[in-house]
């Protein structure tokens, strides 16, 4: 008996099938590649780089560039702005113990032009104001201390107390800020140039000008500007002198 399938060549593999007849195989597929093959191409099994070399030099310069910058930043927040913790009820009911304040030391900075012709001090901020609230450095020894006050008058005016009022040029002022008519009396004084004239809020729990006489402009440290705890009085401080009462 013939049949009409080709016979096989030899080494090529025969299917049985159901009547009998072998029949040709499909060559298999070729072989998927496995994890086993990419392993050369994994970056997490390729070695790595420590220490500087992970960097390289181009890394290394970003990130002193970096560093550099943050240290820049720093120090011209230190050199504009100091923050102050107030310690005492001198100034109450404006500023009350612990609350905590930043100043601005760049206000009051003065530039030595002495050095040119005809030159002397400039200040590029301005010159205190009256209502000025100023921190300045009391004493170095035995400690430093600094002291936070309102700023009555400056040079060429005239401060007196008397009556429970404050007189300024002879003109009693009206200060909502204070916390009660100072209850002692100070004869007129005549604010030098170069000095300010200070009083604290809580009049009579201060100590200050009427006590210890004027401050010499150059231990001013700086102007507050900002109250920034505790955060429900957070807000900006309100630099004004009372009005004068007609």
């Amino acid at each position: 008996m013939t049949s009409d399938v080709n016979p096989p060549t030899p080494g090529e593999p025969l299917d049985i099938t159901s009547d009998g007849d072998a029949a040709l195989l499909a060559p298999p597929p070729p072989a998927l590649v496995s994890h086993r093959g990419l392993v050369d191409f994994d970056p997490w099994t390729a070695p790595r780089k420590r220490g500087l070399a992970a960097w390289g030099l181009a890394g290394l310069a970003e990130t002193l560039e970096v560093v550099a910058l943050a240290l820049i930043m720093f120090m011209g927040v230190r050199v504009v702005a100091h923050n102050y913790i107030v310690d005492g009820a001198s100034m109450a009911p404006t500023f009350q113990t612990r609350e905590l304040v930043i100043v601005n030391r760049l206000a009051y900075r003065e530039i030595d032009l002495s050095w040119l012709p005809g030159g002397g001090t400039f200040r590029p901020f301005g010159k205190p104001e009256p209502g000025d609230v100023v921190v300045f450095l009391y004493q170095e020894q035995p400690r430093e201390r600094d002291f936070i006050k309102r700023v009555i008058a400056v040079p060429g005016q005239t401060v007196e107390v008397r009556d429970g009022r404050v007189y300024v040029d002879g003109q009693p002022l009206a200060e909502p800020y204070i916390a009660a008519p100072p209850n002692y009396a100070m004869p007129s004084t005549l604010v030098p140039e170069g000095a300010v004239f200070v009083l604290g809020d809580n009049r009579n729990n201060s100590f200050d000008s009427h006590l210890f006489g004027v401050v010499d402009q150059s231990r001013l440290i700086g102007r507050a500007e900002l109250r920034y705890w505790p955060f429900d009085r957070f807000w900006r401080v309100d630099h004004h002198l009372g009005t004068p009462i007609s």
